[in-house]
């Protein structure tokens, strides 16, 4: 029988196990040995330490939570961690997208927490409902692992594509996990853990409104720009016309100055519809470009290179050219 203790590895916690069978499956879950195994296995890698293997997560072990330790399918421990003393902090600072309206083949949410968050509560405590609470069973995507930024503040929560492409067995069978016309919410439940083991001050929601397909790309040459003085630090604004992916403008846009070097400025965006880039320096006379990386998507997955649920027959959703497209302004 497997020895299965807390221990360290390098500079982290980790689990260790001893008289290990060489080529077992180890598999370690948040809670006890029942309600683990309805979630999927953590993230992490297996290290040899002398005769013993260590399980060392991908992101550490959360405070006042159970994990259970199983060997090529059976039970081999239950190890807790103790809870911290303290009182929750951790709270939801924004779910996007914030538009009102989505459409019905939305592809991905996004939750924004105020500190970093523990691995293998999402499962279990984010959630869409109908506008009456009832949850929309099938809706998400079932994932082993979930979807976090470096930091652990932003978890994205994808729909299941299956039932956005048109064509796929999940479509044929149930269609859209959105229904144009019928309202929807997604929960996020105060018993998400954050880094330290301890609930959320609060749960939070956000209430969409859901309208048509969205299948058009990503189109740059139709976005309205407000060019700003030269000579002043006025932000450069740019309106889209439709919200945009929220994560994915972070990143893909960028401002070059007449020398061809980026702009250095504070970027914001505006519900996903609207952006802005305040320059740390006033802008210079001359010729200026906004460079759009082809990889900009909608809220539906459609990006400035290609439509992601594309007919096949229209000739205006073929893929276009993967490279940057430039809009040239000259500050007034």
């Amino acid at each position: 029988m497997a020895e299965v203790s807390w221990s360290r590895c390098g500079h982290g916690d980790c689990i260790r196990l001893a008289d290990v069978p060489a080529g077992a499956e180890v598999s370690v879950r948040p809670g006890r040995a029942v309600a683990a195994s309805e979630l999927p296995p953590m993230a992490g890698r297996l290290v040899r330490d002398g005769a013993d293997l260590c399980f060392v997560p991908r992101f550490g072990f959360a405070d006042g939570t159970c994990y259970a330790v199983t060997i090529d399918g059976a039970a081999a421990a239950v190890l807790s961690r103790g809870r911290p003393d303290g009182l929750a902090t951790t709270e939801v600072t924004g779910i996007w997208p914030t538009a009102a309206e989505v459409p019905c083949n939305l592809l991905r949410l996004y939750v924004w927490f105020s500190a970093p968050m523990s691995d293998g509560y999402a499962a279990r405590h984010v959630r869409l409902t109908g506008d009456g609470g009832e949850p929309m069973t099938g809706a998400l995507l079932p994932s082993e692992h979930e979807l976090w930024d470096p930091a652990r503040r932003r978890l994205t929560i994808l729909l299941d594509p299956a039932r956005i492409k048109r064509g796929l067995p999940g479509h044929r069978a149930a269609g859209y996990p959105l229904r144009s016309g019928e309202p929807f919410r997604l929960d996020v439940g105060s018993g998400f853990r954050d880094a330290k083991g301890l609930p959320l001050l609060a749960g939070a929601q956000r209430r969409y409104q859901v309208g048509g397909a969205e299948r058009r790309h990503v189109d740059p040459a139709s976005w309205a720009l407000t060019i700003p003085p030269a000579r002043t630090r006025e932000p450069l604004q740019v309106s889209f016309g439709r919200p945009l992916d929220h994560a994915l403008l972070a990143r893909c846009l960028h401002v070059a100055g007449p020398d061809g070097q980026l702009i250095d400025g504070v970027p914001q965006t505006g519900a996903g519809e609207h952006w802005q880039l305040q320059p740390r320096q006033a802008w210079t006379p001359g010729p200026h470009q906004l460079i759009v990386d082809p990889v900009l998507e909608d809220l539906a997955g459609n990006s400035v290179s290609r439509v992601f649920d594309r007919d096949l027959a229209r000739q205006q959703e073929r893929p276009r050219p993967a490279r940057p497209v430039i809009l040239p302004f000259r500050p007034g």
